[in-house]
């Protein structure tokens, strides 16, 4: 009997071990627009060299990101071509609803690789980690040789023009 209960102590441990690792990260409605600014401030640095990254695996633009104090917190690989992926700022569905609602835009990057990748790998790896952009979906995609990025809603809190950059 005690063994079962120590069992499932540790069990339990692990498990909520694992799921507190990949925690969402809510950003308030009052903050958002500093944020938003922030981060497109820090997209401005990289989007005149953008073409830089063509031909170049995701690795290395992720590098710049880095270097640009910009943190990929979700992602979601193309649902109809298996050779697209956006990167996002926000990692929270509650926050990211609500910042909608009161009509802020939420910036994101766009890339098409040259190369498709494994669709259902893909998928299992999104479903396994919640869209959170870690270690193991970095790894996935990082090879990935770069055919063109496109910076979405980065031209204003509220301007919502479908016209990237």
């Amino acid at each position: 009997m005690k063994i079962n209960i120590l069992l499932t102590f540790f069990i339990t441990v692990i498990i909520f071990a694992q799921c507190k690792s990949q925690t969402s990260q809510p950003i308030s409605i009052a903050d958002y627009p500093n944020f938003y600014n922030q981060t497109v401030s820090n997209l401005n640095n990289l989007m005149p060299n953008k073409t830089n990254y063509y031909n170049q695996p995701l690795s290395a633009f992720l590098q710049a990101l880095a270097q640009n104090n910009i943190s990929i917190k979700a992602y979601d690989p193309g649902p109809f071509d298996n050779n697209f992926l956006t990167l996002m700022f926000i990692n929270d569905a509650e926050s990211s609803s609500i910042i909608s609602q009161n009509g802020y835009v939420q910036a994101h990057i766009a890339i098409t690789f040259q190369q498709t990748f494994d669709y259902q790998q893909a998928s299992s790896i999104l479903n396994q980690y919640h869209w959170f952009w870690n270690s193991t979906s970095e790894n996935f995609y990082k090879n990935l040789i770069i055919k063109k990025i496109e910076f979405w809603y980065v031209r204003g809190l509220t301007n919502k023009s479908q016209a990237p950059k």
